[in-house]
């Protein structure tokens, strides 16, 4: 759930700054490629968008050919001028780093796109918004084999104070599904445990007092709350 987190912060910065980047031109692309870092990320790059083409279902695919024109033409640049201006960043440290983002951001895409395709019982990807209709927090759940009732869910939710200053807070683990309610435990540490009580398209989160006074979160993030599942669009 990094991946989510990188890219919430990250698209509020090039959407503010888009306007203002200087764009990098062929010949500066080609000389970053003659270094092994950054080739290494535009290839990671590559592959992820080539596994998203074979993969991803094609309604959520033509959208995102539509964020990736975007990104291209405005979007990686302004991602890589903050790093330089902010970070203290070379530009090709910024380049290097802002395109290994977009790799993890076309991953992250993909596995939405096909939990979004699942229709029949509890897995699938849920969206939690607040007061004001953003979305502010999401949660996967998964199965990995019909025949048991383990499930698996990820939840991450976050507080945004300013475009530069997002909390965040996740949890993880594994847990069986009975009478419509898992209480998921995480392996590592079992403080960690929350109960998810699904009921149609609305999956409810609810996180222990351990969990909630363990420091798992960043202060004023909450867990707790109504995800609504998402659906491809047709």
């Amino acid at each position: 759930m990094k991946t989510m987190r990188k890219f919430f912060a990250a698209l509020c910065f090039w959407v503010l700054l888009a306007g203002t980047a200087t764009a990098l031109s062929d010949p500066e692309y080609r000389e970053m490629m003659k270094e092994p870092e950054f080739a290494a990320a535009d290839r990671a790059l590559n592959e992820a968008w080539a596994e998203a083409k074979r993969s991803m279902p094609k309604s959520a695919f033509e959208e995102l050919k539509k964020q990736q024109r975007d990104w291209n033409a405005k979007g990686r640049d302004a991602e890589a001028r903050v790093l330089m201006d902010e970070g203290s960043m070379t530009a090709l440290q910024a380049y290097t780093e802002v395109t290994n983002g977009r790799a993890d951001h076309i991953r992250e895409a993909l596995d939405v796109a096909l939990l979004k395709a699942l229709t029949d019982g509890a897995p699938g990807y849920y969206v939690r918004r607040g007061e004001d209709g953003k979305e502010n927090g999401w949660l996967k759940v998964r199965q990995r084999d019909r025949s048991r009732p383990e499930l698996e869910a990820e939840v991450e939710a976050v507080l945004v104070l300013r475009p530069d200053n997002v909390r965040s807070g996740a949890l993880s683990g594994r847990g069986d599904l009975k009478d419509g309610t898992a209480e998921i435990v995480n392996p590592e540490d079992e403080e960690g445990k929350m109960t998810v009580t699904f009921e149609g398209d609305r999956a409810t989160v609810t996180t222990t007092d351990a969990f909630k006074e363990g420091g798992w979160c960043g202060m004023g993030v909450e867990l707790d709350g109504v995800y609504v599942r998402q659906k491809l669009r047709k």
